[in-house]
C-alpha cells in the first residue's frame, strides 16, 4: 500500500525538466547567452581597465560611454541568466526586450563610431583616421566586442519571440484543403 502511494505521489509531482524540443532549445539558448555574456564581460572590462576613467584616454567619448553601456548590459545579462528560472514568463519577456535593445544599441554605436570592421584589422595604420591610429592594436578586440553584442542581440530576440509564442500559445495549425484552397487531385 505504501509503495503504491509513493508511486502515485512521484507521478503527480511536477517534473523539474521535461524533455522536449522547446525545453532543450530554451536550455541551449540560456547556456549560449551565459557563455557569450561572460566573453563580452571579459572583453569590455579589459578595455575599461586598460584605458581607465579619463575620457582623454579614449578615441571618442561615445566609445567610452558605449563601453559603460555594454558593461551594464553584461552585468544585467549575467544576473538574468543566473536567475532566469525564477523570473517567470513576464520577467523573461521584459528582460529579453530590454537586453536586446541594450546590446543592439551597443553594437550599433561601435559600428558607427569606430572605423574597425571584421576584415580591416590587417590594414596599415595610416589608413585609419588619425584619432583612431593609436587604437589599431585593439582592432580585433573592438570587432569582437561588436560581434558578440550583435550575437547577444539576436539570441535575446529569439528568446523574446520564443517566450512570446509560448505565452500566447502560438502554434502552426494545419490548413484544411491545402494552403491555397482545395488540394489538387
Amino acid at each position: 500500500m505504501a509503495n503504491e502511494k509513493k508511486v502515485v505521489e512521484e507521478e503527480d509531482a511536477p517534473k523539474l525538466f521535461v524533455w522536449s524540443i522547446r525545453s532543450i532549445s530554451y536550455a541551449i539558448g540560456w547556456v549560449l547567452i551565459f557563455c557569450l555574456t561572460s566573453a563580452e564581460l571579459g572583453l569590455v572590462s579589459q578595455q575599461i581597465h586598460k584605458f581607465g576613467r579619463d575620457p582623454s584616454h579614449y578615441a571618442s567619448l561615445m566609445w567610452k560611454n558605449d563601453l559603460g553601456l555594454l558593461l551594464a548590459a553584461v552585468i544585467l545579462s549575467l544576473l538574468v541568466t543566473i536567475f532566469h528560472y525564477q523570473l517567470g514568463l513576464g520577467g523573461i519577456i521584459f528582460f529579453s526586450l530590454v537586453l536586446s535593445v541594450f546590446f543592439a544599441t551597443g553594437a550599433g554605436i561601435i559600428r558607427g563610431v569606430t572605423p574597425f570592421r571584421g576584415t580591416s584589422c590587417g590594414k596599415a595604420v595610416d589608413l585609419y583616421p588619425i584619432i583612431w591610429q593609436p587604437f589599431v592594436n585593439e582592432c580585433s578586440r573592438i570587432v569582437s566586442i561588436q560581434a558578440i553584442a550583435w550575437t547577444l542581440w539576436a539570441l535575446y530576440m529569439f528568446m523574446l519571440f520564443g517566450t512570446l509564442a509560448y505565452k500566447f500559445r502560438l502554434q502552426v495549425k494545419p490548413t484544411p484543403g491545402g494552403f491555397y484552397g482545395p488540394a489538387a487531385v
